[in-house]
């Protein structure tokens, strides 16, 4: 007989968020889903209860999307997917700060031709060009 579908466990509701995040972390799309989500939050009981009238018809296709739907019936699960969203856009973000903070280190290492110019020896300073390679 037909198997009704049963709730997702907190293990299952974990798996879901982390390869949602994931998704979206590979897309690059973190600010964006987060101001969706929250724009969405409200309503998502209601996306929930559509995805379970619909889930006859696309779980065929889908094995997975009655668990999708069972996940966005709590608002809870939806407000812990927003918050790993925000850490990771939190990860990126430092990472962005680092970087930027080495390409900066390295140009105030680097310096510029006018500190390299004041740096050479005197002697080599009024040398021609063309008679360096004899000495």
């Amino acid at each position: 007989m037909f198997k009704f579908p049963e709730p997702i466990d907190l293990k299952r509701r974990d798996e879901i968020i982390e390869a949602v995040a994931k998704r979206i972390e590979q897309f690059g799309m973190l600010v964006p889903a987060i101001f969706f989500l929250e724009m969405n939050k409200p309503i998502s009981y209601i996306s929930g209860q559509a995805m379970h009238f619909f889930a006859p018809i696309i779980g065929v296709f889908f094995q997975t999307f009655e668990d999708y739907a069972y996940f966005l019936d709590d608002r809870k699960n939806v407000e812990l997917l927003i918050q790993k969203l925000e850490s990771l856009s939190d990860k990126e973000e430092e990472a962005q700060r680092k970087g930027k903070a080495e390409r900066k280190l390295r140009r105030t290492m680097k310096g510029t031709m006018l500190d390299e110019a004041m740096k050479m020896e005197p002697g080599k300073k009024g040398q021609d060009p063309k008679n360096l390679g004899s000495q």
